[in-house]
């Protein structure tokens, strides 16, 4: 693999730890401080979602015509200037304003470092850079909340924040030396063959749900687990156990992808339901670890998989896109949605509901087995 490549994931590294840090200080930082409950929680979460829906294709395409670049460095530095205007933050109004920035900087982010790994790439050796790519921005993910449960241990919230914005920052300079890819020109596919168009509505409808879920589990799981007696630092850390088992599954994959082949959305969907059953039946610690390692085997084996098959797809920054922009319609519908269930129900209801959707798109997923069996990522 090329060092410039290499040099890109190490700056993905880097700023996906400033998010990592950011999962659970939002959510903690509004319960805590301004004492959100489980629906204003849930429509904070959301919120980050609206641009979500429409950004990554619009934003995805434009870095098809202006560069990869210049799009992820303008996202960074939106997102750097968010998390320090999160520490002078003294109303609810004020983290609705600053979770719209953090949508309009995901959608300049994500698709173009996607597409920026599969313009450096042909399709043979893709899926290796995909997975490498996969490992990077799950790994920073999986150091941030334990480094933020770190913080909270001897510092306070607003010191997340700073640190933060302190690795965005780094990790924007790496990118400003990286030179632009060479685009590589490949045989252009077409929707000609059923199975294909087929096969890209089941990855739509997988990645929808992956954003229902994860969005909807990390900005009300913090609160739920509180009110289960567990610590702010301990909740940090059950949220890092997510992205650390994600991250195994991505250093892992091509033995995974080998062992589960056709069967890796439907296996996903299946741990989604029992990680979620175990977060409703089980809500104590032991309870808790067992579900976000569910939760975390569950998120990789459907990001990997589904983000391969898109970047394999031609005008490549508009199917990152799309890829992105279904993330960003689970995650408007998703938190809202749970948000107010936990709010008018009880707050451990939304986990019961997600546990049922994973038993839905499980059976689903296996009426789709037989197309990909077909055609692969």
């Amino acid at each position: 693999m090329e060092p410039q490549l290499n040099r890109f994931f190490f700056s993905v590294f880097l700023f996906s730890i400033g998010f990592g840090i950011m999962t659970p200080s939002v959510p903690l930082f509004a319960n805590l401080k301004l004492f959100a409950n489980e629906w204003e929680l849930g429509i904070l979460g959301a919120l980050a979602a609206t641009p979500y829906v429409f950004g990554p294709a619009l934003l995805g395409k434009l870095s098809d015509q202006v560069g990869r670049k210049p799009v992820i460095i303008v996202g960074l530095l939106i997102y750097v200037v968010t998390c320090i205007a999160y520490t002078m933050s003294t109303s609810l109004y004020h983290l609705a304003l600053l979770r719209i920035l953090e949508g309009v900087s995901f959608s300049s982010i994500w698709p173009s470092a996607e597409a920026y790994v599969a313009d450096s790439t042909v399709a043979g050796s893709r899926s290796k850079a995909v997975c490498h790519y996969s490992i990077a921005w799950s790994s920073g993910y999986t150091v941030g909340p334990f480094l933020m449960g770190t913080v909270l241990a001897f510092f306070d919230i607003y010191s997340a924040f700073i640190a933060s914005a302190a690795f965005l920052a780094c990790g924007m300079l790496l990118i400003l030396l990286l030179k632009t890819p060479k685009n590589i020109h490949e045989k252009k596919e077409t929707l000609s063959d059923p199975n294909t168009g087929r096969g890209i509505f089941y990855i739509i409808y997988t990645m929808i749900i992956w954003g229902f879920v994860t969005l909807s589990f990390f900005f009300l799981f913090p609160a739920y687990a509180g009110s289960n007696a567990i610590i702010p630092s301990y909740i940090a850390y059950l949220v890092g156990i997510v992205g650390l088992v994600r991250t195994i599954v991505f250093v892992l994959y091509d033995k995974v992808l080998k062992t589960f082949r056709s069967a890796t959305l439907p296996s996903g969907m299946l741990t989604l339901s029992v990680a979620m059953i175990i977060a409703w039946a089980f809500p104590s610690l032991p309870g808790f670890i067992l579900s976000t390692m569910f939760l975390g085997l569950s998120l990789g084996l459907l990001y990997a998989y589904s983000l391969i098959y898109m970047l394999n797809k031609p005008a490549k920054g508009l199917y990152a896109g799309l890829f992105e922009s279904s993330i960003g319609i689970g995650e408007l519908i998703g938190p809202i949605a749970m948000g107010y269930l936990g709010f008018v129900v009880v707050p451990s209801f939304p986990y019961l509901f997600l546990s049922i959707l994973g038993i839905i798109s499980f059976i689903l997923m296996l009426r789709a087995m037989r197309g990909f069996s077909q055609q692969g990522p």
